[in-house]
């Protein structure tokens, strides 16, 4: 069962269980109450909790989970992150992606290999690539200007960049 991390719980807030969390998604939904949100780490493993109780405060949220009632027990999930399963992801447009669906696509550019994709950059006005090759890390706007086309079935990215980019 592959999870898709949508939060990471930063501190415990008071005494009554509640932790801080700064969320990972764009869908805020997610941290309704009654909803159920893995959590823990891959090392040491994920345990379901449910939401009992979700306030927004601004870039954080404020979650106190049914399982946990004391600050003791909040606590102890300080640093976990909150995943879902990926099969509960919603459905992108054709042209959108997850984050997670880039890393390790190959970035061919007029049938040359340039890289491979090893993390992502969100940007205040667009998210960036980082691909690397045995010579060089870029950072490649993920834009349409430059990014022609994704096939995750293929596992490539299709790029048109201007003369120099690469060197």
């Amino acid at each position: 069962m592959k999870r898709v991390l949508v939060g990471k719980i930063l501190k415990a807030q008071g005494l009554e269980g509640m932790v801080k969390v700064f969320p990972l998604t764009d869908f805020a939904e997610r941290f309704s109450p009654e909803n159920f949100l893995w959590v823990g780490t891959p090392d040491e493993g994920y345990r379901l909790l449910t939401i009992e109780e979700t306030t927004n405060q601004g870039k954080t949220l404020l979650i106190r989970f049914r399982e946990v009632c004391s600050r003791q027990l909040a606590e102890e999930i300080e640093g976990c992150f909150l995943a879902v399963e990926e099969k509960e992801l919603k459905r992108l447009p054709s042209d959108h992606f997850y984050h997670f669906e880039l890393l390790g696509l190959k970035v061919m550019e007029k049938g040359e290999l340039r890289g491979e994709v090893m993390t992502l950059i969100e940007g205040s006005a667009y998210d960036y690539l980082v691909v690397k090759n045995e010579e060089k890390e870029y950072y490649l706007p993920f834009i349409r200007v430059y990014v022609r086309g994704v096939d995750k079935e293929r596992g490539v990215i299709e790029v048109e960049c201007p003369g120099g980019f690469w060197d």
